[in-house]
């Protein structure tokens, strides 16, 4: 294994929260391409790793983890069993939560790992520097965000601590992040549980609403951190059919790309307004 900061990864604990409708749908191959790309970073020594399945029927998010090979690397693998809006990000805060260490990294369940394994230690290892020297700190999106696709999540001003990061515009991401375990208490899981389905947006938004985004970091450079585009047609919250499914990938298998953007484009814009 390469040179790594134990001092670091024994205050960090690793996070994530899964759900799966079905275990022969195509969300299902991307979760669990995405979950074998972590290999190497699970066997990082962390102080705790938490697997959380958030609801799946059939115990189908535990019985991917077990066919991706990786299940023997978590010490806790638990089950949800509470209701919750699907945007609500009640399950991935249950995840965090169940995590005891200063700091956590959590990886949503589609999050790919590219690139080399130092690459990833890298970028994990000065973001946990920051949030180790830097109190003001909460969260740290390790994901690059392109501000003309990402908006609001996107960079903006520079942080004076290093030439990855930069505070967002407006908002701080949790797809692939570490975060502070004080960031828990500032919109709690029991606000989240109290709200049910009036709860006025996700949890990544509530956080960060203020004006004021320096206590959030967001990569503004490329980072072994990224997700298939796949992903997010096929969310685990959207209802793609089985016909979409297929008339999508055929779309693609076809060279047809422009046709296969814009198909999925209506389904997410349904989605998004059903």
């Amino acid at each position: 294994m390469q040179n790594v900061r134990s001092d670091l990864w024994q205050k960090t604990s690793f996070s994530t929260c899964s759900y799966i409708k079905s275990l022969r749908d195509h969300r299902a191959f991307i979760v669990c391409r995405a979950i074998q790309s972590w290999a190497k970073v699970l066997e990082l020594p962390f102080a705790e790793k938490i697997f959380l399945d958030d609801s799946s029927p059939d115990l189908n998010a535990m019985k991917l983890l077990q066919s991706s090979n990786q299940i023997n690397h978590f010490d806790c693998v638990r089950y949800n069993t509470m209701s919750h809006p699907p945007h609500s990000n009640f399950g991935i805060l249950i995840s965090l939560n169940l995590c005891k260490s200063d700091y956590i990294l959590h990886l949503d369940d589609d999050i790919q790992i590219v690139g080399t394994h130092q690459d990833c230690i890298d970028i994990l290892e000065h973001g946990l520097t920051i949030l180790n020297e830097d109190k003001n700190i909460l969260g740290i999106n390790l994901m690059h965000v392109d501000r003309s696709a990402g908006g609001q999540w996107g960079a903006s001003k520079d942080y004076f601590a290093s030439d990855v990061f930069s505070h967002p515009l407006q908002y701080f991401g949790n797809s692939a992040c570490l975060i502070r375990r004080e960031l828990l208490e500032v919109v709690s899981l029991t606000t989240i549980f109290n709200w049910g389905k009036e709860q006025p947006t996700n949890w990544e938004e509530l956080v960060s609403t203020s004006d004021d985004t320096s206590s959030f970091l967001v990569a503004k450079v490329g980072t072994p951190f990224t997700v298939d585009n796949d992903a997010w047609l096929f969310k685990s919250t959207f209802r793609v059919s089985t016909l979409e499914t297929y008339k999508y990938l055929l779309l693609k298998k076809l060279g047809l790309s422009t046709l296969a953007s814009q198909f999925s484009n209506k389904i997410k814009e349904r989605e998004y307004n059903s």
